[in-house]
């Protein structure tokens, strides 16, 4: 998936602290203390952004990219329709969010099972209550 663009893609430079090689679509948030940093996510908290690219792990510090507009490609942990509004589980796999006041960060184009792979349109957004 590194490289691969769809449409308009908004894309952004990040860090990571942890090796996320081989994690390209998977979901990660961004640090709350330097906005630079990401890592894997499953925080109602904050919202998930598309890992794009996760570097090739050759340095301490890792470098890579997060899609924050337009569309991406994201791994799945279950069943989503399209139009499902996707958030991440524990593992940083995307799922349909289905609770009230929690944060997604795509809207899915496909339909998808745990495992695949699916373009989604990268959006931020709350669950209403």
């Amino acid at each position: 998936m590194s490289g691969v663009t769809f449409g308009d893609q908004l894309v952004r430079s990040v860090t990571m602290d942890s090796d996320l090689s081989n994690k390209e679509g998977y979901a990660v948030k961004l640090d709350a203390t330097d906005d630079n940093n990401v890592d894997l996510t499953e925080d109602s908290a904050a919202f998930p952004f598309p890992l794009l690219d996760c570097g090739d792990g050759s340095s301490s510090k890792y470098t890579g990219s997060i899609v924050y507009g337009g569309r991406a490609k994201v791994k799945l942990g279950g069943t989503v329709a399209p139009g499902d509004k996707l958030t991440a589980t524990t593992a940083g796999v995307w799922i349909k969010t289905v609770t009230n006041t929690q944060h997604y960060g795509a809207v899915a184009a496909a339909i998808g099972v745990s495992g695949d792979i699916i373009e989604v349109i990268v959006e931020r957004g709350t669950v209403a209550a």
